[in-house]
Parts: C-alpha cells; structure tokens; sequence
C-alpha cells in the first residue's frame, strides 16, 4: 500500500513491523526507545511493591519469587533488577534517547540525525542489554552477575554511539539561522547531557569490560594486592577488590543522577515557558546553569568514597565540589518561579506534571541537606532516609518530567492528545501517593537513628515505624495501580481518530510544531526551514500571542547558522 506523508508530497511505503524493526529514521527510532522504557517501567513499579510488600510483611507469599527462593541473595537480586530497570532504561533512556532521538533534529532543523545507523545500533545494542539485565536475574547468582555484566557494558555502548550522535547532530546540523543563542533549552540539556554520557559511559564500560575479564579470563585488574604495593603507604588502608571496583563504579554512578536530570531541566524549562506564555527568565543563565551541573557533576564522583583509603584531603574538595551544585540549582528553580510568576498560565496535565516535578526537585534537594555533612549522615540518617532522599530527586521527580513531556508530545508523536481529565486524575492520585511514599521514608531514616532517646522511648519508636512502614507499603500499592489510569490513557488515545488541531495544540513557538503531526516521514518536506528568532517568543500584543522561530521579520535580516 502506497500513501502520501502528509507535509510531504512523497509517496512513500506504509512501514511494516519488520521495516520499522530496521529503519534508521530517526522519529521511529525514538518512539521505540519510548516502548522500550514504557515496559520497563511497569515492570520496575510492579517490584518496587514486592520489595515493599516483602518490608511489611514479610512472610507474605509472591509465587514468582518463591520459585526462585526467598533468600538474601534472591531479596538482593530483585533490588538490582528494580534499579537496573529504572536507572538505565527508564530514567537514562527516555528522556535523552527517547525524546531526544524523536526531537532533536526538528527542534534544530535538520533531516535527520548525523548517524542515523548508530541511532539503530543502539536501540538494538539497548534491547539486547535489557534482554540480559532481566535474565541475570533468573540464573543462579554467579553466573548471572556475569549476564548482568554483559547487559550493563551493552547499555554503556549504547549509550556512547547515542551520546556521539547528539554531539554531532548538534554541532553540524543545525539549520540555517539557528545559532546557539536561539537553540530551545532542550537542545542545550540533552547537548551537554551527552557530552557527560560520553564521559561516565566511557568509564562504566572500562569497568564492566575489567570485572569480566578477572572473572572469566583470570586477569588481575582489581587484584587489591597490587592496588595496595602502587600506593603510598600513609594515604591508603587495607581494602579489598569489592572497594576497588566501587572506587571506579562511583565516576559512573554519581554523575548518572545528573545524566537522568539534565534533559529533564530542558523539558520543564521549555515546558513552564509554554504553558505560561512567557519567555524563559534569564534564559542565557539558565543555560550555563545547565552547563555547571554537567560540568561539577562529573567532578564529584569521590562524595561517597572517603572512607575508601582516599587521600585524608580529599573530602574537602568533593564536598566544596558537592555544595557548589546549588549555586546552577538555585538558578533554575529561580527561573522555573519567575516565569511562572504573573504568567497567563494554561493549566493542562503537562503543566501540573512540571509543577510537580518542581516540588518534589524542592524536597529532595531540601533533604539533601541532611546528606550532604557526612558526620550528620553516618550519626542520625539510615538507608530509609537515603531510599527516600533519592527517589524524590531523581526518580519520581525525572519520571514526573517524563510524564509532562509525553502529554506535551503525544500530539506530535501520533496526531492525537490524551485525554485531560484522566491525565489530571492521575495526576493528583500520583502526586499524593509519591508524597505518601517517600516522606515517611525520610521520617523513618530520622527516627530509627536516634541515639538520645531512652529505654522506653526506642520502644515507642519501633512500634510507630511500624506502623509508618505498613502505610508506605500501602501507599506503594495505592501509587503503583493508579498508574493503570494513565495506561488506559495512553493505549485508549491511540485509537482515536486524528485530530487536526493537533498540528500545533499548545501554540508552541518551536520548529517541531512548524510540520504536521504525526511528523512525516521527511522533515519539513526535506526543505529546511530558516530561523529568524529566539525560541520563546510570547507577545500578547500580536494576535496569536505568541511568534514562531521560523516566522519572518518584517524587515529582511542577514541569517547565520
């Protein structure tokens, strides 16, 4: 069968599923990355309520799991299958990989991606480690922490070819008068959120590739015998290969937080400018906000080392390093405020997921305090505290991000808008049950801690964080089956007819909503466009409100790329 792409007078062929599986075309390309953290994440929330479950009660029956046997190792293994699901292909890979292979080129102008078969590599080479990460899962523990080594250094490949795409397509692509001053705030996040990701992945690779080879080929990259005889003797303490190991996964592991963030601070930077009809506030320092997080992110990678037989200095640098961090935060949060202030807010499910994720970036970062003394962390915090530090700052708090950016886009991915009422009842339901969740969590961290309380008072605690527990777990429940509604959401609006007006739904002022939606097969109908302006151009003195970057001025002006 033979149709015409709409803004595109080509005839082209309707893909199959066997075509789209080989395609390099970078649109369907992106949706699949998008398919792809949609299944994890549904798996990674259905685990999350059997470890919470397993907290509360724990001789609670899961047929699955009493399969594979109710031990500490099977307890751990569903931990590293829950974080490996959502770190990697959920937090990493929607917002860059998924978003940003679907975006990039039509925020910019360009056709096509500057690799469009290292694109499809790595969606595959991510299938692939998503495939290996879960069977680790299934097979007795040593070999499958060797499965779980090969699936985590296929994600980091991926993820090197996805990051070198970006930074190519970035600087070369760009369409004509589309300087860098003019590039939409996502471009600049998901731009320096790949030059991070070629650096931290460059290392996770290295180390998962080490670990291998000393596992499977007998080398001695973490001998800690030899680590120890390269050192001077004052500076280092007697440690093992496990600390080894860590001391090369935490150049990874921190700067990973930023990784899932950065694109994430695009998103609602563009996302509060749209719905609140105003230009971004400060939008030149926004973006070198965006650039210190990138930058201080990847410095900070030894916060968590110090009792590692690091030098005794060294935590003076990172934690300077560490609390240099609000400074581009504080920028940001600013921003968010001020452009909503006084703004002709539209109040769509987008915008309330933005101010969401505003709120929870507030709480997390306000509990980051308590962390960021490392004598006030060991003397009153536990691993409650921690779980629910991290997950409002990252993990809601970027999933919130993600969920707005798929309300924002849906029109542009497939010519049609979810539903609004039941994307504002999911909404509230979800905000309330991740408050539920994870604010009792820092409570317990306090409570369990306290080393001043008497006799009768540690018992007094100890029955009142069981019962804090019982309602986090129930919350967890709760939480996780109302996501059923926005499942309906999204499956339902798939097979409703197109709607025109989902062209350009929102009056967005960038490129990508220049061209009909769904986007055809060629951008632009393979002309680029030419770019006069800045991308938040809202004026209620004209009669739309709002001028596109590609709109003309009235006066003829000399473009520059």
């Amino acid at each position: 069968m033979v149709t015409y792409d709409e803004g595109a007078n080509i005839p082209s062929p309707r893909p199959g599923w066997l075509s789209r599986v080989f395609t390099t075309e970078h649109k369907t390309v992106g949706m699949q990355f998008l398919w792809l953290s949609l299944a994890s994440v549904l798996v990674g929330m259905a685990l999350s309520t059997v470890l919470r479950v397993n907290v509360s009660w724990p001789t609670a029956t899961a047929p699955l799991l009493n399969s594979l046997g109710s031990t500490a190792d099977r307890y751990a293994a569903v931990r590293l299958l829950h974080g490996s699901l959502m770190v990697f292909f959920v937090l990493t890979a929607a917002p860059q990989m998924g978003f940003g292979s679907f975006l990039l080129p039509l925020q910019i102008g360009a056709e096509e991606m500057a690799f469009p078969t290292f694109n499809l590599l790595s969606l595959w080479l991510m299938s692939l480690s998503l495939v290996s990460v879960t069977a680790s899962f299934f097979l007795p523990i040593g070999l499958g922490i060797n499965v779980w080594l090969i699936g985590s250094a296929l994600f980091s490949i991926a993820a090197l070819l996805s990051a070198l795409n970006f930074c190519v397509t970035v600087i070369e692509l760009r369409t004509i008068g589309m300087t860098l001053p003019r590039m939409p705030v996502t471009v600049w996040a998901w731009f320096v959120n790949a030059i991070l990701s070629l650096l931290i992945f460059s290392v996770l690779l290295a180390g998962d590739t080490a670990v291998l080879s000393d596992r499977l080929l007998g080398s001695h990259f973490f001998s800690a015998a030899t680590f120890v005889a390269a050192q001077p003797h004052n500076l280092v303490r007697d440690v093992s290969s496990p600390v080894l190991w860590q001391r090369l996964f935490w150049y990874f592991a921190q700067a990973e937080v930023y990784v899932a963030m950065l694109p994430c601070f695009g998103i609602i930077t563009h996302l509060v400018a749209t719905f609140s009809r105003k230009p971004v506030w400060k939008e030149r320092l926004v973006v070198l906000a965006i650039c210190g997080v990138g930058l201080v992110g990847f410095c900070v990678w030894g916060y968590h080392m110090f009792a590692t037989g690091m030098n005794p200095y060294a935590p003076l640098v990172f934690s300077v390093l560490a609390s240099s961090l609000g400074v581009p935060a504080a920028i940001l949060l600013a921003s968010w405020l001020a452009t909503l202030r006084n703004g002709r807010i539209h109040l769509t499910t987008s915008l309330l997921f933005s101010v969401g994720f505003i709120s929870l970036f507030i709480s997390g970062g306000l509990s980051g305090i308590f962390l960021a003394r490392h004598d006030l962390y060991r003397a009153a915090v536990s691993e409650d505290f921690v779980i629910g530090h991290f997950h409002l700052v990252m993990g809601v708090a970027a999933t919130f991000a993600i969920l707005a950016a798929l309300f924002f886009w849906f029109p542009k991915l497939y010519g049609r808008r979810l539903n609004e009422r039941l994307g504002k009842a999911h909404f509230w339901m979800t905000f309330a049950g991740v408050y539920l969740v994870f604010m009792p969590m820092h409570w317990l961290g306090l409570l369990t801690q306290s080393s001043l309380l008497s006799e009768v008072q540690r018992g007094a605690v100890a029955s009142a964080s069981s019962s804090i527990r019982d309602v986090v777990t129930l919350a967890t429940i709760c939480t996780v089956a109302a996501q059923f509604l926005f499942v309906w959401n999204f499956f339902s609006s798939l097979f409703q007819p197109r709607v025109p007006e989902a062209d350009n739904p929102w009056q967005a002022t960038t490129l990508e909503w220049s061209i009909a939606s769904p986007a055809p097969r060629l951008n632009f109908g393979g002309v680029p466009p030419e770019v006069y302006r800045g991308a938040y151009e809202f004026n209620s003195n004209t009669a739309e409100g709002f001028v596109t970057q590609f709109a003309a001025p009235k006066f003829p002006v000399q473009n520059e790329r």
